[in-house]
């Protein structure tokens, strides 16, 4: 979706637009009292100034994920630039072996093992096609930040709550893209105007995969969360199907099978 507007507006301009919308959203959600009902399941809250700092601390570190992914988007094709994203996988899986000590057991390799084999046929392309361009490069970069975050956001998580975390987050985008706006532009300028329906539901889906993803943290281990992060292109292969009506090739088949085997595998590792 993000494709769309990166059309007709540059990247810092969809980041505020997309970031303002999901912000105004979780705001909502808190002002409705919602945030209480929704994280019934978070294991304790904290709510400091010192919980929030780190929250917006690590929310500034996981930004640079969506900037050089968006970044990526401009230089490379999207069926480039989305199975090389996964890598981000292994980012995550190496921050929960690292800082959360989770122990991986042989399941889960078997799983993982599948799970990539079956997103590279899902692509559709040998890796041989894959060149190390400024694209791929903001790709790698990107998979860092998020890998790495996204397996941290579990302490904020904890601390301040999945709605909480989740607004704090989205506001940190937002600030943050505009103040790289304004440095970067000579005029202020902030083109809500230039919201369409390419924006609100790329809004709506951040908005849903933020909450959720934060949600999901309290309650599955972060090590196979990363991993399950790696359907992304099984998502953009059914969404390209249904918006341009591509037909699957026999391999992408194939890759489709071999990941939903893995996920069964994952799923008896818990």
């Amino acid at each position: 979706m993000w494709v769309y507007p990166l059309k007709k507006l540059s990247y810092l301009q969809v980041i505020i637009l997309r970031s303002f919308i999901t912000s105004l959203l979780f705001g909502i959600l808190l002002v409705l009292n919602l945030a209480t009902e929704v994280d019934s399941h978070r294991i304790e809250t904290h709510l400091s100034l010192t919980e929030i700092f780190k929250a917006i601390a690590l929310s500034g570190f996981s930004y640079f994920g969506l900037f050089f992914y968006v970044k990526s988007l401009q230089e490379e094709k999207v069926s480039i630039a989305v199975p090389v994203s996964s890598i981000s996988s292994f980012f995550g899986v190496l921050t929960a072996a690292v800082f959360l000590k989770e122990v991986l057991s042989f399941s889960f390799y078997v799983s993982a093992l599948t799970l990539v084999v079956g997103v590279f046929l899902v692509d559709g392309k040998p890796l041989r096609s894959i060149r190390f361009t400024k694209g791929i490069t903001y790709n790698l970069f990107a998979a860092f930040f998020w890998g790495v975050s996204f397996a941290l956001f579990v302490f904020p998580v904890k601390a301040v709550g999945a709605v909480a975390f989740s607004l704090i987050l989205e506001l940190t985008v937002c600030v943050g893209s505009l103040i790289l706006f304004r440095i970067d532009m000579l005029h202020w300028s902030f083109p809500i105007y230039k919201i369409d329906n390419s924006i609100f539901l790329l809004s709506i889906l951040g908005f849903g995969g933020v909450v959720f993803y934060n949600l999901s943290l309290t309650y599955l281990p972060i090590s196979t969360i990363s991993l399950l992060s790696m359907l992304t292109p099984i998502v953009s292969l059914i969404a390209a199907a249904m918006l341009f009506r591509e037909r699957l090739t026999q391999r992408q088949y194939i890759g489709i099978v071999m990941i939903f085997f893995g996920l069964v595998v994952l799923n008896l590792k818990q």
